[in-house]
């Protein structure tokens, strides 16, 4: 074999090489992009009585209802509300830490366990209670604590993915 030969040969061998590298990629993002299943909503609607324990003196509306199923949504949402609202996601939370020297995050019972509540309160101290924000999380609502009723009108733009661990 020339020295000739034996370039076109390691040129070819590289660009082998490089292919199936490319080909692996794209077949590994393609199993990734099959994993998350798009979520839309858009919705107007009246809230209810908020059915976690020790809430029922509040009001809800449940844009993306809770999951079981080792699961997340995530995406972006905006609102407009006619009273002011608090956005809530909810997240597993296991107590098992010790937590006696750092507290406990806001939590509840959930089904057989307990949820880790995520409550954002910037959107109650404007005239108008409306917004737009990124979200992750088992569940997605919207929550008047002071149990006022409303009335909502929200578009969520995301997708159901799997925990990567």
């Amino acid at each position: 074999m020339n020295k000739l030969d034996l370039g076109f040969t390691s040129i070819a061998l590289i660009g082998a090489i490089a292919l199936v590298t490319q080909l692996s990629g794209t077949t590994a993002f393609a199993q990734q992009t099959e994993q998350s299943t798009p979520f839309v909503v858009q919705n107007t609607t009246k809230s209810m009585q908020d059915p976690l324990p020790g809430h029922e003196m509040h009001q809800i509306v449940i844009a993306a209802p809770p999951r079981d199923d080792g699961k997340i949504y995530s995406g972006i949402a905006s609102f407009t509300a006619s009273q002011p609202v608090e956005v809530v996601m909810l997240h597993p939370y296991q107590s098992g830490q010790n937590t006696t020297e750092t507290g406990e995050p806001l939590n509840a019972p959930f089904g057989d366990g307990k949820v880790a509540i995520s409550l954002m309160k910037q959107f109650t101290d404007s005239p108008v209670s409306s917004g737009s924000f990124v979200f992750a999380g088992n569940a997605l609502a919207f929550h008047n604590i002071e149990g006022k009723p409303f009335v909502i009108t929200y578009t969520v733009d995301g997708h159901i993915d799997s925990l990567t661990q």
